[in-house]
């Protein structure tokens, strides 16, 4: 991955920034406030990132613009809200929100790793990947995620565990539990069955009752599962039936662009008030002159695609609900009424227990099976263990190396990927955590990523450390975006200017929290020309 552009703005103001290099590049400043956070928070959030912005800055006011190439491919992303149209070889995509913009990603782009998460095995959400580069100026918070949402550090964690190659078994332990139960349980059935075929040999009149209560504790236990797998199924179906209003939504526009389309080729659409055959097309966020021909296919087709995305949501959603419904087949097939029950007599059906027998061995050969599995799960979830084990040693080992090569006298202490809740760090530790953190993940994942960081020397880092991380940025042989202001001495002393391979990117003449101008209107209205909108 590879950022060639960003852009923001609308149509009063906007800045472009295109001079980034493949290499290590450094965005700086002589005063702080000159843009450069809207700037890196920009490229994360075009492409999908719950981005933190200045203070007073309204995001949804503005459209984010990226171009990146990814594995040799050119793409170009345009945000406004949570909408996004990819432009890719001509080919233009509108998605409504971040989620069916992640599945396209998914499909499309990069495939995203996957982890398990309530219980189910699911794709990581955009923001929780990027984390894995991107360090932002704000909110840093060494115990945790700094974008969160719905994911904590667990989950990154499992991520790269997902990227090394950890295959996350999901075990239903109440399942496994229920199968040797229903087998003990079946035992004691066939000892109660042969002794009734005895009893009705000797005497057929007589009515034997075989009591198959267990443990009211059980029971109560089993009607807990059952609750929660019912409370699932409910969940995901209104999951499912968003997705499916959604589909309904796009198909019944889709049928309505190619009834305009027929329309406004005979002639018969035009506004009332001005006579104007002009007709606008918008999701809200983007405004599609849908009376030009060419634009009107464009959003045809893109239409096309999400309607199919909705189709494999709703697959999925399916495929998931089938599966919790299994579950509570399974877990019924355990469950005894707690009232003793009247065995019916059925001499005549029954000449001897061969049957019987027959029907346990099938059912203990099954059994048999499932035990195997039940083995083979348990070691691969001892393999698992042991290499997620092996990975964290990995990068706590890689983090410890980053940090003695920045200095002797350091106190800082990796015990593991995130900190303790409540530790804290002083001065520039934190940025030097960060760095030891971002590099080791670099090495041990050898991602294709950039590495971009917001404020690289904050907290008063020392220049001999600055030097040295900027030594090790360039060794990656990969993009690096970093941003500094500049204390006036180190400004005016060309300070990275003297720093041979890396390219410099200087703000300083940019006004005062006034990064977007008139300046770059023109060439910002032709970027979102390229995406047909109005």
């Amino acid at each position: 991955m590879i950022i060639k552009t960003v852009a923001l703005g609308n149509k009063n103001e906007a800045f472009i920034e295109n001079k980034f290099s493949d290499k290590t590049n450094i965005i700086f400043s002589n005063e702080n406030n000159r843009g450069k956070t809207l700037v890196m928070q920009g490229i994360l959030h075009s492409i999908g990132y719950d981005s933190i912005f200045p203070t007073g800055f309204i995001a949804k006011n503005y459209f984010f613009y990226s171009e990146i190439i990814i594995n040799d491919k050119t793409f170009e992303f345009l945000r406004k809200g949570n909408s996004i149209i990819v432009l890719n070889n001509e080919d233009s995509i509108l998605f409504n929100s971040i989620t069916e913009f992640k599945y396209y990603f998914d499909k499309e782009i990069i495939k995203l790793p996957e982890i398990v998460k309530d219980g189910q095995l699911k794709k990581v959400d955009l923001s929780l990947l990027y984390e894995l580069f991107f360090l932002g100026q704000d909110k840093r918070n060494t115990s945790n995620l700094i974008s969160k949402g719905q994911n904590n550090k667990v989950d990154f964690l499992n991520m790269i565990y997902s990227i090394v190659g950890v295959k996350e078994a999901i075990i239903d332990s109440s399942e496994i539990e229920n199968l040797k139960n229903q087998k003990n349980n079946l035992k004691i059935e066939i000892k109660n069955e042969q002794k009734k075929i005895s009893i009705l040999k000797r005497n057929p009149d007589l009515a034997v009752q075989i009591s198959s209560t267990g443990n009211i504790e059980e029971y109560k236990k089993q009607a807990l599962e059952l609750k929660d797998l019912n409370n699932k199924i409910t969940e995901i179906k209104k999951k499912r039936n968003r997705e499916e209003n959604r589909k309904i939504k796009l198909e019944s526009l889709f049928f309505e662009l190619n009834s305009l389309n027929r329309n406004l080729n005979e002639g018969k659409v035009r506004c009332a008030d001005c006579g104007s055959k002009q007709i606008i097309f918008t999701n809200e966020d983007f405004d599609f002159d849908v009376s030009n021909d060419f634009v009107r296919q464009k959003i045809l087709n893109s239409i096309k695609e999400n309607i199919q995305i909705k189709k494999e949501i709703i697959r999925e959603f399916n495929i998931s609900i089938e599966s919790e419904q299994e579950n509570i087949i399974n877990l019924l097939a355990n469950i005894k009424e707690p009232e003793a029950k009247n065995y019916i007599l059925f001499e005549d059906d029954i000449n001897n227990s061969t049957d019987i027998d027959k029907k346990v061995r099938d059912l203990e050969y099954k059994l048999e099976e499932i035990e195997n599995q039940i083995s083979s799960n348990t070691t691969r979830a001892t393999t698992n263990i042991s290499m997620k084990s092996d990975t964290k040693k990995r990068i706590l080992d890689s983090m410890k190396e980053y940090y003695e090569y920045l200095g002797e006298n350091g106190r800082l202490e990796f015990d593991d990927v995130f900190t303790k809740v409540g530790e804290t760090y002083s001065g520039s530790e934190t940025q030097e955590y960060y760095f030891c953190k971002l590099l080791a993940i670099n090495n041990i994942l050898n991602h294709d990523y950039p590495i971009i960081i917001d404020s690289f020397r904050e907290g008063e880092l020392s220049t001999s450390k600055e030097e040295k991380m900027i030594t090790q940025y360039k060794k990656l042989e990969k993009q690096v975006i970093l941003t500094s202001t500049l204390k006036k001495e180190e400004y005016n002393s060309n300070k990275y200017f003297l720093i041979d391979g890396i390219n410099v990117i200087d703000y300083s003449n940019i006004p005062d929290s006034k990064l977007l101008s008139e300046n770059y209107l023109s060439d910002f209205k032709e970027i979102l020309n390229k995406f047909n909108l109005q």
